[in-house]
């Protein structure tokens, strides 16, 4: 259950919250925040402030100083600032991750960089949200991943997807080229791999069946196969084709 009502009070790791004319009892998630610039600290602290069951437990602002602070504090959550006037947050996160593995991180950052998100999510950051997200995206981040699960900010996402619709792209052309094959060749011999006649073939693709035959005869010669049974395990091989 999320909070999002009016908490009565905070005793220890729990909190009481009304909803509903009823009162329960809640977990309430422990966030240290690790950023070097005191404006976003001062800022991410005043949105959380008022939200029931999250409550920032304390800051730090250095690399040197986190990780003895985090071994103090024992947090739920960590908001980690990606760079730091005297370190580098995501190898931080790595070192975090590796001593707590009950401790979550979420990636702070003013950019949306494909290097960046990689790196953090190979040391083991849960999350990575802008440092300007509004305030539901920051609670939702940190409801998610205390749930053990992943969140990233939608710029993220729409980045990652694109990365790799363009990586997808970029290596099918590169195996094209290796083979000397040209699209359509390629897609004719994804159509004989699914057992279509050349005629099939010819209907699909809106072609002649001679201008089908051609082609097969080119493809051949290109791959020095000498049949479609050799043809197809070639493609497989050179994974052309999906199987």
């Amino acid at each position: 259950m999320f909070c999002f009502n009016r908490c009565i009070l905070r005793v220890n790791t729990y909190c009481l919250v009304y909803l509903s004319n009823q009162i329960f009892v809640m977990t309430t998630t422990k966030v240290v925040l690790v950023d070097d610039h005191q404006l976003i600290r001062m800022g991410i602290t005043a949105l959380l402030k008022s939200e029931n069951c999250i409550e920032v437990i304390g800051e730090v602002n250095t690399a040197k100083e986190t990780l003895s602070y985090i071994d103090e504090k024992k947090p739920d959550v960590v908001l980690m600032d990606i760079s730091l006037d005297d370190g580098d947050g995501i190898l931080l996160t790595q070192e975090i991750v590796r001593k707590h593995n009950d401790v979550k991180v979420i990636m702070l950052s003013m950019h949306v960089k494909e290097d960046f998100i990689q790196r953090s999510i190979k040391a083991g950051a849960s999350g990575y949200i802008l440092k300007d997200s509004p305030k539901n995206e920051l609670i939702q981040a940190i409801q998610e991943v205390t749930k053990g699960e992943k969140y990233f900010a939608s710029e993220v996402n729409q980045l990652m997807v694109s990365s790799y619709v363009n990586k997808a792209g970029s290596f099918t052309n590169k195996k094209r080229k290796l083979s000397g094959l040209t699209k359509r060749e390629i897609e004719i011999i994804r159509l004989l791999s699914d057992g279509l006649s050349n005629q099939k073939i010819a209907d699909q693709l809106g072609i002649s069946h001679r201008t089908v035959d051609t082609h097969r005869t080119n493809i051949m010669q290109k791959v020095k196969v000498k049949n479609v049974a050799e043809l197809i395990k070639y493609s497989i091989v050179n994974k052309l084709i999906d199987i």
